[in-house]
Formats: C-alpha cells, sequence, structure tokens
C-alpha cells in the first residue's frame, strides 16, 4: 500500500470513528411526553404513579435528564411522528406507530416484552343486564362502542366488527356514558376503570366488567425516528434500564401503594 492510499485508508478509519462517537454521543435531554389524564395506577395528576415513578428512578441510573411533557395522547403521538419531542411512554405496540416509531424488538421483529414497562389488560364494561357476548374470539355487540381518543384497542374493536367511538379521554367520562345508555359497552384498562367504578359507588351499582378480557399488553418507552437515528444507542439503554428496574426490590417496594404485585 502506498503512503497515500495508507494515509487516507488511516483518515477513513478517524473520520468513521469520529462519526460513530458524534452519534453515540448522549443527549443533553430527553423530552417523553404522556397522556394528561389519570390513568391509575400509571400516570397519576395530583402524585406520581408507577410510570413517573419509574422515569425519576429511570433518569438517575441513566444521568440524563428527562423531561416529562403531559398532553392529550393523540397531541403526544403526532408531535412524536412530527420529531418534536424524543419519545413517548406508556405505549402499547401497534403497526401504524411503529411506522413512526421505535420499540424494543426481538431478532423476529416483534415487541421484546422484556423491556416493557408494564403489563395491562383490557376488558369491555356494560350496564348489568344489557345484551353484549364476548368469549375471547367473538365479539356479539349491537350497539356503539366507547373507547379513549388515539388508544390502541380501537382498531382491535373495529377488527371484531364492532361500532367503536373513541371521542372521550377519560375512563370517568365513558362510563358515564355507558350508564347513560350513550354506549353499548366501554373497552378501557381494567386497572384504570375499576378504580373509577370503585370512587363512583352510583357507577358501580349499575356498571359490570365482561369477561374474559379483551387483550393483555405490554406498554413500552417508544422514541422518534430522528431520536433514535442519532441516540440509538441512549434508547437501548434506557429500555435495558427500564426491564431491570421493573423487577427490582427497590422499585417494588416504590409503587407497592398503588398495586399489590409488578408485572
Amino acid at each position: 500500500m502506498s503512503r497515500t492510499s495508507r494515509s487516507l485508508a488511516i483518515a477513513g478509519l478517524i473520520l468513521q470513528g469520529s462519526t460513530l462517537a458524534l452519534a453515540q454521543t448522549a443527549p443533553d435531554v430527553i423530552h417523553i411526553c404522556h397522556e394528561n389524564e389519570d390513568a391509575y395506577p400509571w400516570l397519576l395528576k395530583d402524585k406520581p404513579g408507577y410510570s413517573q415513578i419509574m422515569m425519576t428512578q429511570l433518569e438517575k441510573q441513566l444521568g440524563t435528564p428527562i423531561k416529562l411533557m403531559p398532553m392529550p395522547w393523540k397531541q403526544c403521538l403526532a408531535e412524536l411522528k412530527a420529531g418534536k419531542v424524543e419519545g413517548a411512554m406508556n405505549a402499547s405496540f401497534s403497526a401504524e406507530r411503529a411506522e413512526f416509531a421505535h420499540y424494543p424488538l426481538k431478532l423476529d421483529g416483534e415487541p421484546d416484552a422484556t423491556k416493557r414497562m408494564y403489563r395491562a389488560t383490557y376488558a369491555l364494561y356494560k350496564t348489568k343486564g344489557a345484551t353484549l357476548s364476548w368469549d375471547g374470539k367473538t365479539l356479539g355487540a349491537n350497539g356503539t362502542v366507547g373507547a379513549q381518543t388515539g388508544f390502541s384497542i380501537v382498531a382491535q374493536l373495529k377488527q371484531l366488527g364492532a361500532k367503536v367511538e373513541d371521542s372521550s379521554p377519560t375512563a370517568d367520562e365513558l362510563l358515564g356514558r355507558v350508564a347513560s345508555g350513550r354506549y353499548l359497552a366501554a373497552a378501557l384498562q381494567t386497572t384504570e376503570a375499576e378504580a373509577s367504578l370503585s370512587s363512583v359507588p352510583s357507577l358501580q351499582a349499575k356498571i359490570e366488567r365482561v369477561n374474559p378480557a379483551l387483550i393483555e399488553k405490554p406498554y413500552f418507552t417508544v422514541f422518534s425516528k430522528p431520536f433514535f437515528a442519532k441516540h440509538g444507542q441512549t434508547a437501548r439503554e434506557i429500555w435495558r434500564i427500564q426491564g431491570k428496574l421493573r423487577e427490582s426490590p427497590e422499585f417494588k417496594t416504590q409503587v407497592s401503594h398503588l398495586m399489590k404485585s409488578v408485572d
């Protein structure tokens, strides 16, 4: 190899190393958006919920400031897609979201649930005596089923043939619409729905949960395409830490007042 070729090769290696170092530089701050309504026990407005506690502990271990940004969920996803925020938390997997958001993935391309923040179930809630059938595969619902705005359960309900309206941001409002007869049923995360019902005895007397559950889903912190392209190593470290945090005795103790067990 000539001296000139050798010099060019060395220069190329230096440039490549500099590019990799730049790509792996930790961000100064990470802006992560989330739903701005209570979603017990994951997100709470008047005190830290499960996810907020996890993010506080994550920030300490990561060593990079994390700024949580509450906003309507539909707006959160839109800002993630536009690259206006770096990440979004409490996001279940959907093919539509995967087009603009990075999830932790296994080698086969499926979401890696070991890197989840938590796992939660959805169920249908109807007025007692209302005619609705669900056997785990087939849904018989001769009426409108309500769901929260922008939530991924809407797609599943439509696949099951349900007429869906997703104009409400909160579980309380949806359950109220079920009780009033506006909706035949509502599809809600069970932890959130049960918390709402227990706090409003009048609703609890009218509404019942339909078994079995509609679905069980893992929920993740996801990242925008621009952030992942520049800070993929940081994103992977966040997923790794969250997987470890979820199983740690210290974290389980910190969230024990919110839930009996952590999954």
